[in-house]
């Protein structure tokens, strides 16, 4: 049957004040043009809904049976609709963000804190998984925004630049006396290694690029976190290829150093990912919009 809703929510109002002078006044409608709607539902759907008495109009059987699902439908759609709006004034909601341990708590724990003081009503989901994995959460739904390491290349995914990181080899005390010393790539390569697992972005983006140099890095522990890295990297277990912009507090304290080389590692960047052509929530766009205010900021 061809019903339009608004055919439904005249019925309603008919139905619920038991008047089409009442249901006029209530829908700002002329009472002829409640009638003809009500008259063509009846026509449409082929039963009687109301009769008329000295009072106004009763429902029948039938009406009776179809204002008990209207009621409860339009109750459906108005608390949808109230939700739509406190979605958007974030007032409800949830923020759904795939990313690293690393990117986690190097780069999104205070936006995070931020965005919670602003909307505390907004539920926050944060799921830690490598950039691979968190990639196929976005595609599959069941996150909205997901930080990975760049470079990537998928089509279902639009990718916007977050920042640029420099990784850089450092070590403790063991290697005090390379500390001045301005190392070839192959020197470094000869040093014990520690580097990330083979699954990890960034370990693949080091090793492509001494592959690109003629060099081959055969490292003796792979470990996949990166504060491992720097931990290994303080008890002088070897030499660790870490996040510079992840390091500075055991840099700046001189447990670790970094070590000088004639060429640097390039630099590479932490992007977010959405899923190409899919409108982001309300609580993500906020989330969005904080996180470049807070760049630009920092920027100016």
């Amino acid at each position: 049957m061809n019903i339009r809703l608004d055919q439904y929510k005249i019925f309603y109002q008919v139905a619920k004040n038991l008047s089409f002078s009442k249901a006029s006044a209530a829908l700002f409608m002329t009472q002829s043009a409640v009638s003809q709607a009500v008259k063509t539902l009846e026509n449409t759907m082929d039963i009687q809904l109301f009769v008329r008495n000295s009072k106004g109009v009763v429902l029948t059987k039938e009406g009776e049976i179809l204002y008990e699902y209207v009621k409860n439908a339009l109750s459906l759609i108005e608390r949808g609709e109230t939700e739509l709006r406190q979605m958007q004034r974030l007032e409800e909601g949830e923020l759904r963000i795939g990313a690293g341990d690393t990117i986690s708590r190097y780069l999104l724990l205070k936006p995070l804190e931020e965005f919670n003081k602003r909307y505390p009503k907004i539920k926050l989901h944060i799921t830690n998984r490598t950039s691979r994995e968190t990639l196929e959460f976005l595609k599959s739904g069941r996150i909205d925004l997901a930080f990975v390491n760049l470079p990537l290349e998928d089509d279902a995914v639009q990718t916007r630049e977050y920042m640029r990181v420099q990784d850089i080899f450092v070590a403790g005390s063991r290697f005090e006396g390379l500390r001045n010393t301005c190392l070839q790539l192959e020197e470094v390569a000869r040093l014990p290694l520690i580097l990330l697992e083979k699954i990890s972005n960034s370990r693949r983006v080091v090793e492509e690029f001494m592959f690109r140099q003629g060099i081959a890095i055969a490292p003796e522990i792979e470990l996949g976190s990166h504060d491992l890295l720097l931990e290994f990297a303080r008890i002088n277990l070897g030499v660790s290829c870490v996040t510079r912009e992840f390091s500075r507090s055991y840099l700046e304290s001189g447990v670790l150093f970094e070590l000088q080389t004639q060429k640097k590692l390039p630099e590479r960047s932490i992007g977010i990912c959405m899923l190409r052509g899919v409108r982001t929530s309300y609580a993500a766009a906020a989330f969005l919009e904080m996180l470049e205010q807070q760049r630009d900021k920092k920027q100016d």
